[in-house]
């Protein structure tokens, strides 16, 4: 079969039909995320940029000439691949449109792809595991949100003194020290991108280091990913990725409370993976959880890999 052509279910008056997304969707996307999340999906944002991936897939389901669904496909390096923005019109919920897609986005992986497929969701989204069990992905990781207010210290400095810039000439270093396998709370051996995992690589960290993101902790015995971005709503530090040793961590989290305010932030938030005493370390560094729920990470392998 070929995945990049449109298919359909059969004996349905209002088959549903996947296809690869084109430009001239925008204008029924939109107003169909219009709908999702109370209006705040972030998929109008990236959507221009999705159109122009050249690597993944990008397609959308019909039902009787318009579009109903939704899903991405994006290819994040040579062994990794990522499956997100699923989207299901309301109207057309419990109608295996996510079923479709889902189906639809897994067959291009299979002929195209290689390594392994990720997707996450939130536990509470249960079609959406469902669909994914079918498929054979497993859960290797959860997360939830913690937040902390940000700490001033009685002496002044510009920033940290327990934080060093991450440069050009040490970058390798820092994949080994990511890929340590004794550094265990990275998330099964992955980072976070921003909404995605992946296994470390130089090419994702010197997507942090554009934007000065990426330092070094107390003489490279750990290493911090921060993403130092205010909104309209709130001035927030948000960890991508933090790695040190188990017996650091406490410390580690109470100087990224420092790290935060000396960079002009009022709290510091994490995406933090829920692994046996990490609650416990988070509290004792003055985080406290700011999610009842949870995102689970699910994973599949290549076939035969």
């Amino acid at each position: 079969m070929n995945f990049m052509m449109p298919w359909s279910s059969e004996g349905k008056s209002n088959p549903i039909v996947c296809r690869p997304a084109l430009p001239m969707d925008t204008t029924e996307v939109m107003e169909l995320t219009r709908r999702i999340w109370g209006g705040e999906d972030y998929v109008p944002r990236v959507w221009a940029k999705w159109l122009q991936d050249p690597d993944g897939l990008l397609a959308v389901a019909e039902c009787g000439g318009s579009i109903v669904g939704l899903g991405k496909l994006t290819n994040l390096s040579t062994s990794d691949w990522w499956m997100e923005g699923l989207r299901v019109h309301p109207d057309h919920e419990g109608r295996g449109v996510a079923s479709k897609l889902n189906n639809y986005l897994y067959g291009y992986w299979l002929r195209k792809g290689s390594g392994f497929l990720r997707l996450a969701t939130s536990s509470s989204r249960e079609p959406v595991k469902h669909l994914s069990k079918q498929k054979g992905f497993r859960v290797v990781c959860e997360f939830t949100t913690y937040i902390a207010s940000t700490i001033k210290t009685a002496e002044e400095h510009e920033t940290n003194p327990y934080f060093a810039p991450m440069t050009t000439e040490n970058i390798d270093e820092g994949v080994e020290l990511l890929c340590d396998p004794s550094k265990d709370w990275l998330p099964h051996g992955l980072m976070d991108l921003g909404w995605q995992w992946a296994a470390p690589s130089t090419r994702h960290i010197e997507q942090y280091m554009k934007d000065d993101q990426v330092w070094w902790w107390r003489e490279r015995h750990g290493l911090l990913i921060v993403v130092k971005k205010s909104d309209d709503s709130e001035n927030t530090a948000r960890i991508r990725m933090l790695a040190c040793s188990g017996v650091d961590v406490v410390d580690f989290l109470m100087d990224t409370r420092i790290f935060a305010e000396s960079n002009g932030f009022d709290q510091i938030t994490w995406l933090a993976p829920l692994l046996p005493d990490m609650e416990d370390s988070l509290t004792k560094a003055g985080f406290k959880r700011d999610w009842e729920g949870s995102l689970l990470l699910f994973e599949t392998h290549f076939p035969g890999a």
